[in-house]
């Protein structure tokens, strides 16, 4: 057998080691479905850091849902002898309904629609790898640790002396009250507060000046690095804070991040960000028409319908996140092509299309035939509505 073949090897005896002892998700101390909760009792990590890296995937083409959703169906839950999912084929008993566990298999294939119809092929591709490679470096490297157990509260003890049936001394006449207490020691010394977080704060604020600074000589120091960047700190403070103690409050800072982080990688913002508008024209002439309408956040509508019955008339309409209306005359011969290039819906004469990165386009000579005045159009939109409307 060959290097790479044993490699191989040991790799899927990880993984079969991992399901033969996977995580189970726990009833008490979980947000949601216990996935994370589970695999962090399981290895022994803080759960916040499985939170974080649910959320993450989630934000890298939405590849953190149906993952958790897989986890919710194939990880038992406490107490249970089998999976929901398991359970469901007969191949166990468990606590789930089968109703529960069919409407979670259910919503796997919106999940999974969204997932990979989103466009980001080799994106996925990879964070599927990264999230099977972590998988494994958990089983591998931890895989030995017994799972930890949520805390209980300590049963309260029975008071010296008093009857079998009542253990407490809740009745007056089994009071026995003691000598008086010793005087109260001093409390002990207060833990000292880990700076973990105060100092990632601190190095995350240098970063965004110092991108801030090279961002005028430099021309990569964009808000999309330098959020990347401000990204990479706040994790690695979140990971050291769960070794050393502290950091936890850094995740109130990467959540609010990671979501701008993906509205700026996701949305092609070409535009200038601070035009903020919303344009309505009503152009009389062929003249009037501009050769482009620009918004970044906003709206632009274009009513064509005053214009008269010849010419030539091309115009193009870029909204970036917003909405783009455009009505044309009953008898003008359109040349158009209409684009959501991230996310939108379209509907232009009578062709509609939504979705990711969908387009339309064709030639519409109205209800006279070919003649008369001529329009090219030119739509676009990143993130938002498109319609040309003949009315």
């Amino acid at each position: 057998m060959s290097g790479t073949e044993k490699a191989m090897q040991g790799v899927a005896d990880t993984l079969r080691e991992f399901w033969a002892h996977r995580p189970v998700r726990p009833r008490a101390g979980r947000k949601l479905g216990g996935v994370a909760t589970g695999i962090a009792l399981r290895y022994r990590i803080d759960p916040v850091i499985a939170r974080i890296a649910f959320v993450a995937l989630a934000l890298s083409g939405g590849v953190g849902l149906p993952m958790y959703l897989a986890g919710w169906l194939l990880l038992p839950e406490e107490g249970d002898e089998v999976s929901p999912l398991e359970s469901l084929i007969g191949k166990g008993t468990g606590s789930a309904s089968p109703a529960k566990t069919v409407l979670l298999g259910f919503l796997m294939f919106p999940a999974l629609a969204f997932t990979f119809g989103s466009g980001g092929g080799f994106e996925i591709v990879v964070t599927i790898a990264a999230a099977v490679a972590g998988v494994y470096l958990l089983q591998k490297n931890r895989g030995h640790l017994q799972p930890a157990a949520l805390a209980e509260p300590a049963p309260v003890p029975p008071v010296p002396g008093a009857p079998a049936w009542d253990p407490l001394g809740a009745a007056p006449f089994a009071w026995d009250l003691p000598e008086p207490a010793p005087a109260p020691q001093p409390p002990a010394p207060r833990r000292r507060r880990s700076r973990v977080g105060l100092l990632t704060v601190g190095v995350a604020l240098l970063v965004a000046a110092g991108s801030v600074i090279a961002g005028a000589w430099v021309p990569w120091f964009t808000v999309a690095h330098t959020v990347g960047l401000l990204l990479a700190v706040l994790a690695a403070g979140l990971l050291a804070g769960s070794f050393a103690g502290g950091g936890r409050g850094l995740v109130w800072l990467l959540i609010p991040l990671s979501v701008v982080g993906f509205g700026l990688t996701a949305i092609d913002f070409d535009g200038d960000p601070t035009r903020l508008s919303n344009v309505e024209e009503t152009p009389k002439t062929v003249t009037d028409v501009r050769e482009r309408y620009e918004a970044s956040v906003g709206s632009v509508k274009l009513d064509l319908r005053e214009l008269p019955d010849a010419g030539e008339v091309k115009t193009a309409i870029e909204v970036e996140l917003g909405e783009v209306v455009v009505h044309v005359p009953k008898n003008a011969d359109v040349t158009y092509r209409c684009e959501a290039s991230s996310l939108g819906e379209l509907d232009c004469l009578g062709k509609r299309a939504e979705g990711s990165r969908v387009d339309v386009g064709g030639k519409d000579l109205g209800e006279n035939g070919e003649g008369g005045l001529e329009i090219d159009l030119d739509v676009r939109s990143s993130v938002g509505e498109v319609r040309v409307l003949r009315d």
